[in-house]
């Protein structure tokens, strides 16, 4: 789902959910409990019921139409408790997750900016804190994501965890073609 225009040779959003349940049923494997973050293209369904006044009642919510269990938990933002203090998280609010940070007064992951992924600390009087930026898992070749050809910037293909409350970022190198090479840094 997106505001942007729709390629004609895509699939239907109804085929593209039919041809992603059953690799959402091995992510439910891997992950039985997860805490997801709501994103503009995720909440796109409810925005577009209340613009054109139907009520959101009358629409299935993400674990119904995606066939997962109560144990994915969908979420605006998300304030966890780590070793070393809390962080926040949210999709994205601004270009500079640093920023955020520092007017949150606590460590912040997001994603949303394709092109953009890393870690930046700041510290001040009461500890240190970090800024990170999540990698996407887009395939930039796909005709859904086409819309961004017109872009310079590239998406940062990868994944970022926290561990004993510290940032791990993990891009995934490609090939000269595009693909990912199977391993990480």
């Amino acid at each position: 789902m997106s505001f942007h225009d729709s390629d004609p040779d895509l699939p239907s959003a109804g085929d593209e959910l039919k041809m992603s349940l059953p690799i959402v049923k091995e992510l439910e494997k891997l992950f039985p409990q997860m805490d997801l973050m709501d994103s503009n293209h995720g909440s796109l369904i409810y925005r577009r019921a209340l613009k054109h006044g139907i009520p959101k009642a009358y629409l299935r919510n993400y674990n119904d139409f995606l066939e997962v269990s109560k144990g994915w938990k969908w979420h605006d933002d998300l304030t966890i408790d780590t070793p070393l203090g809390k962080v926040y998280f949210c999709h994205g609010k601004t270009a500079d997750v640093l920023k955020l940070a520092q007017s949150m007064g606590m460590s912040c992951v997001q994603g949303h900016y394709h092109s953009s992924m890393g870690v930046r600390y700041y510290g001040n009087s009461l500890g240190l804190y970090f800024g990170l930026q999540v990698g996407c898992m887009i395939d930039s070749k796909s005709l859904a994501f086409r819309y961004n050809k017109v872009q310079k910037a590239r998406p940062i293909i990868g994944c970022s965890v926290i561990q004993n409350g510290l940032p791990i970022i993990e891009p995934f190198i490609k090939d000269k073609s595009g693909e990912w090479i199977g391993k990480l840094l």
